[in-house]
């Protein structure tokens, strides 16, 4: 998350120095996370099951999350940007699979 210019609040911060990336890695079942498992975690975003992460959707899921950034808008947005390589305003499933192989290698 820190790539995307975010930081976790006081309480994400307890649970990373509770928890090592390694330690969190293991929570998938396998080293790098399957296919399903990069589906599931984008359907956390995506509530409304239409096939993308807008600017609403991403800000719900980070303020739900404790990301004090998260509950700006104009951050999603920045966020949304960043990772929207056909600039079409929202994150479809490639994208998102991309930032996520991006983020375990």
């Amino acid at each position: 998350m820190r790539s995307l210019g975010l930081s976790p609040d006081s309480e994400s911060d307890g649970l990373q120095e509770r928890y090592s990336s390694k330690e969190i890695s293991s929570l998938f079942e396998e080293k790098e996370a399957s296919l399903e498992e990069v589906k599931q975690a984008f359907d956390v975003f995506d509530e409304n099951r239409d096939g993308f992460i807008d600017t609403t959707e991403l800000q719900r899921v980070l303020t739900t999350l404790g990301f004090k950034e998260g509950s700006c808008v104009e951050n999603c947005m920045v966020m949304i940007r960043s990772l929207d390589g056909n600039k079409d305003g929202i994150i479809d499933f490639n994208e998102f699979l991309k930032f996520m192989e991006n983020s375990f290698c």
